[in-house]
């Protein structure tokens, strides 16, 4: 499915809301479920939200568990901020169940609504006016030897940089199975164009318009002047050798700076495209718009 298609959503009947922590997050919760309940959606909550020291809200809703969703969820609402909606993308996992962004911060690149448009996203998915976007995903596999250690899915990026000693990393990476690099460096980022403007961003990689297929490659700190980043098709798998220096101790496996993982030398660290891309309600302004508004760049 291409990155530039979109597909109707139809009007929501059941709606997830997925909020962060916090009283700003809590407030528009109860203000997002009151909308929906009036307009006669089911409202359901993370039964873990419900447990915290957060007040519920006051209108009829169903608290639910991860493994217990299905697709008979029309929509899923993160309300939060970038964060937010990258562990409501996790918590949700494969399902084709379509993620909107409501930004309560000042800075967002991914979703769709702001704070004071909350009434508004919950009028446009109950007339049905909303459409996803697929974005691309990233299966990342540990593997130790001969031995899967581990599996993850992200949106963002997968990097992996030094641990608790502040050594330099030596990295030997492939592209679609043919040696690409020997990298001396903190460490490597590979990132999703969402992800492009995360970590990438800040490690001096390049912003990569959303609607491409590819992945990018970026040293951290590399120690060779002439390491630059490299874009390449999505389609091929990536590769990320930890090969020392041997008294460097574990290095840091990251994705999307929620979950991690300690390397050890000679651990293998494979990417490839995921099998479900994430189906997201696409943000309104383009991340150029962004970068020219709330980072001066229009100036």
């Amino acid at each position: 499915m291409s990155a530039h298609s979109r597909t109707p959503i139809g009007p929501a009947r059941t709606v997830l809301l997925y909020p962060r922590d916090g009283e700003d997050a809590r407030r528009a919760t109860h203000e997002a479920a009151a909308a929906l309940h009036r307009a006669g959606a089911q409202v359901l909550l993370p039964h873990e939200w419900l447990l915290g020291p957060l007040a519920p809200p006051t209108v009829p809703h169903a608290s639910v568990e991860a493994d217990e969703l299905d697709g008979a969820i029309d929509l899923a609402i993160a309300v939060g901020g970038d964060g937010t909606l990258l562990r409501a993308a996790r918590w949700l996992g494969e399902r084709p169940i379509p993620l909107l962004g409501v930004n309560l911060g000042n800075l967002g690149f991914l979703a769709a609504y702001g704070a004071a448009e909350l009434g508004e996203a919950v009028r446009a998915a109950i007339a049905g006016e909303l459409v996803w976007q697929p974005r691309l995903r990233m299966h990342v596999e540990v593997w130790r030897l001969d031995e899967r250690r581990a599996t993850q899915t992200g949106c963002n990026d997968t990097y992996v940089k030094h641990g608790e000693l502040p050594r330099m990393l030596q990295l030997r990476t492939s592209i679609a199975g043919n040696f690409a690099a020997g990298v001396r460096a903190d460490g490597l980022i590979v990132s999703t164009p969402m992800g492009s403007t995360a970590y990438n961003l800040a490690a001096g990689g390049p912003i990569v318009d959303s609607d491409t297929d590819t992945w990018t490659l970026t040293p951290i700190c590399p120690h060779t002047l002439t390491h630059r980043p490299v874009v390449t098709r999505a389609d091929h798998a990536i590769t990320i050798e930890y090969v020392g220096p041997d008294d460097a101790g574990a290095a840091t496996l990251s994705v999307d700076g929620q979950w991690g993982f300690p390397l050890h030398v000679g651990d293998r660290v494979e990417i490839r495209r995921a099998e479900a891309p994430l189906r997201l309600v696409p943000p309104r302004a383009t991340v150029f718009d962004v970068l020219a508004h709330k980072l001066g760049w229009g100036g």
